[in-house]
């Protein structure tokens, strides 16, 4: 029994022997990576000069470049320019940095890159850029053993896009990013796209707000300056504008405010408070949508489409206006200045017996019902013909229209004299009006014939400038 007991005692032993001596092995082994690293790291920099590319004088460093986009924030019309954050890599071949010692890729701290030669690359149409900080500045530098660099930047730029608007808002725009050797030409530098196609990612990925991606295309080139031929990478990808927000925003509230400027059509010539009030209400309206648009929009000298749809628009609300100016003019303006006749002894000389059925009761009051015209009056219209005096007043009912001259005396009966002289004076105003009341009233009918048309043409004509308008543009 002591024997087995000391058998398992000894194999314990043996085995946290074991485990002890692996532990210090490992440990040692770690020791000795670290050192090792180290000494390879400090024997690459040591002698490194930074101001001498890799392979000077010989054939030029060629770089591969590769983004991938993190987002595009913001593109903007008025700035003509887009902001966009990318992971921006490149990799390039320096002998120099190439070891045997250890067979593992070397990612070192980002201020390393500061004591290595880099490419002195920038952004052709860059305005404003600037490198992540936080919480370190956010760049990366790796070592390979045969000598390769890859070396990885997170950037946000805002970059230029010319755009022609012409078409705005039913527009598309193509907007670069220029990629360029600021100092090193042709002969010292070669810039190419790593993976080909597929050297820029994350495009499927992104949601833009008022713009779709619909091309993405990679271009190499070399460009020619006075101081020598440089190269210089191009992305570029064409976006498409969504047009629903300016459908909701512009295009519907102007389609809105035409239609209910043609509401005055049906409503009745002689209301002008009412048809003169809407018709001022939407031309403003129009305006005010007009102007608002111009505030977020640069100071272009030519004609965007969305300002030939608010300037159409604007057209049809104003000629409303003008319909019923129109229709003023022909119902009260024209008819009596051209049927007017004069007056003078023609009038003054005309005979009160001209009016056979005229009659004047015993209190005085002349009866008008029999009174010819030559077209219907309305109470209101012979009221303001005859009783232009303050002391005249106007009466109508059943059996006629009176006019009748207020008493001198407030509650007595007139005197014979005043009656007799009351009477020759009516009968001298009346005589004075009887031409006006014979002028020749347009018909209604005519007046009403012009609103009828408008509720036709002016509907068809806009239907008409919509389809122009979108087949044109759209197509």
């Amino acid at each position: 029994m002591w024997r087995r007991l000391e058998e398992r005692v000894s194999g314990l032993c043996s085995v946290l022997t074991g485990l002890t001596v692996v532990y210090w092995a490992q440990s040692v082994n770690g020791m000795g990576n670290i050192s090792m690293v180290k000494r390879t790291v400090d024997r690459l920099l040591r002698g490194y000069d930074i101001r001498l590319r890799p392979d000077f004088g010989g054939s030029p460093v060629t770089v591969g470049m590769s983004i991938h986009i993190a987002s595009i924030d913001m593109i903007s019309e008025v700035n003509m320019d887009y902001t966009i954050t990318m992971y921006f890599q490149q990799g390039w071949r320096d002998k120099r940095l190439s070891y045997t010692a250890i067979p593992l890729n070397l990612t070192l701290d980002n201020r390393v890159a500061d004591q290595l030669w880099l490419p002195d690359t920038y952004f052709l149409n860059d305005k404003k850029s600037f490198l992540h900080g936080v919480t370190v500045k956010n760049r990366m530098i790796r070592l390979h053993p045969d000598g390769t660099v890859l070396y990885g930047l997170r950037i946000t730029t805002t970059a230029a896009c010319m755009m022609d608007l012409r078409r705005y808002p039913l527009d598309q725009q193509n907007c670069t990013l220029e990629i360029e050797s600021y100092g090193y030409t042709t002969d010292d530098i070669v810039f190419y796209w790593k993976g080909g196609d597929t050297a820029v990612t994350g495009v499927d990925n992104l949601e833009l707000p008022q713009f779709t991606i619909v091309e993405l295309r990679l271009v190499s080139k070399e460009v020619v300056f006075a101081t020598g031929s440089y190269p210089r990478l191009s992305l570029s990808f064409r976006i498409k504008r969504n047009i629903g927000y300016f459908i909701l925003q512009t295009y519907m509230p102007s389609i809105l405010i035409t239609i209910l400027s043609w509401v005055s059509f049906w409503i009745n010539y002689d209301a002008s408070a009412a048809r003169v009030a809407l018709g001022v209400t939407t031309v403003l309206t129009m305006t005010t949508i007009n102007t608002h648009l111009r505030e977020t929009l640069p100071k272009i000298p030519y004609v965007k489409a969305i300002d030939i749809y608010l300037m159409g628009c604007f057209v049809f609300v104003f000629l409303a206006l003008l319909e019923y100016a129109f229709v003023n003019y022909i119902f009260f303006g024209k008819a009596p200045t051209q049927h007017t006749k004069p007056l003078g002894k023609a009038s003054t000389n005309a005979d009160w017996g001209s009016f056979p059925n005229t009659g004047i009761d015993v209190h005085g009051n002349i009866l008008l019902s029999t009174l010819e015209l030559t077209e219907e009056v309305l109470p209101s219209e012979l009221a303001s013909s005859v009783s232009n005096s303050r002391n005249s007043v106007m009466s109508f009912d059943s059996s006629g229209i009176q006019f009748r001259r207020v008493g001198s005396r407030d509650g007595l009966e007139p005197t014979p004299r005043e009656r007799k002289r009351d009477r020759e004076l009516t009968k001298s105003r009346l005589h004075q009006r009887s031409s006006k009341l014979k002028l020749r009233i347009p018909h209604l009918m005519d007046v009403s014939a012009i609103d009828k048309w408008s509720r036709v043409v002016f509907p068809i004509t806009f239907g008409f400038f919509n389809i122009i308008y979108w087949l044109y543009y759209v197509h």
